[in-house]
C-alpha cells in the first residue's frame, strides 16, 4: 500500500471519502500547477487514516478507483513542543516535523527567554497558518493521518503530560519511552522553568538552533519508534 501512495501522481485531502469532493484551491493546484490529467492516478485521504485511489477529470471532479484502504493509527503518538522563533522558522519546523511523521505539534506559550511572543490575535492567525503548512506537507509526504497542530500551550501543561522529556545538553538518549520532547527558545529554558520530575534528553553534542533542535528531536523520536517494532 505504501508503494501505491508513493507512486501516485498527487496526494490530496478531502473532508469525506463517502462524498469525494476537492476543495477549490486543491482542484486548481492539481489541474493547473501539477497538471494532473485523466491518465494520472491520485490518492485521496480523509486525514484520519482512510484513503483511496482516484482519477481526476478536467472539471476537477474525483472518480474513485479502489476500495477504501486504512492506515492503522500509531499505538503511541509522538509529539514535539517548541517555543516559537522568529520569522518563518515555525513554519519550517511544522513542515519538517510533518514530513518526518510526528503526530502532534505543540507551539509553546512564551517562556522566560522567549523573544517571540504571540498575543491572542496573532496566535490564532499563526495557528491557522501552521495547520495549512502541515496539510501541504502531509500531501507532499503522502501521509494519510494529518498531524494535530495544538493551540498555544503553557510549558507547565506540557511538562505534566506522561512520557514528556526536555531537550537539554547532558540528557539521556531519546528512546521509545519519550513520547513528547520539548524544545526551548534560543538560549534554552531558565533554570526555574525546569523540573527534576521531567527527564532531559540529548540531541547530540552540538549546540543547535531552536528550529534545528525541533527537527532533530522529531527524527530521533521516529528512529526510536521504528527500532521498537
Amino acid at each position: 500500500m505504501i508503494d501505491i501512495l508513493r507512486k501516485s501522481s498527487a496526494h490530496v485531502f478531502i473532508s469525506s471519502l463517502a462524498s469525494p469532493v476537492l476543495e477549490k484551491d486543491d482542484a486548481h493546484h492539481l489541474l493547473k500547477v501539477l497538471r494532473i490529467t485523466e491518465n494520472d492516478i491520485v490518492t485521496v485521504s480523509d486525514g484520519r487514516g482512510s484513503w483511496i485511489t482516484a482519477k481526476l477529470d478536467k472539471h476537477g471532479d474525483l472518480h474513485p478507483l479502489s476500495e477504501i484502504f486504512v492506515t492503522e493509527v500509531r499505538k503511541q503518538r509522538l509529539s514535539v513542543a517548541f517555543a516559537p522563533v522568529k520569522g518563518e522558522k515555525p513554519e519550517v519546523i511544522v513542515q519538517k516535523l510533518t514530513e518526518l511523521g510526528i503526530d502532534e505539534i505543540i507551539p509553546l506559550a512564551p517562556t522566560r527567554r522567549s523573544i517571540v511572543k504571540w498575543d491572542d490575535t496573532r496566535a490564532a492567525k499563526n495557528e491557522d497558518r501552521l495547520r495549512k503548512i502541515a496539510r501541504e506537507a502531509a500531501m507532499q509526504s503522502r501521509r494519510t493521518w494529518l498531524p494535530s497542530i495544538h493551540s498555544i500551550t503553557a510549558l507547565a501543561d506540557v511538562l505534566a503530560l506522561p512520557g514528556c522529556a526536555i531537550a537539554e545538553p547532558g540528557g539521556c538518549e531519546i528512546t521509545r519511552d519519550h513520547h513528547i520532547v520539548v524544545i526551548g527558545p534560543e538560549g534554552g529554558f531558565a533554570p526555574e522553568e525546569l523540573t527534576s520530575q521531567v527527564p532531559t534528553v540529548s540531541l547530540g553534542e552540538s549546540i543547535l538552533r531552536a528550529e534545528t533542535a525541533a527537527i532533530v528531536a522529531g527524527a530521533l523520536m521516529m528512529r526510536a519508534s521504528r527500532e521498537a517494532l
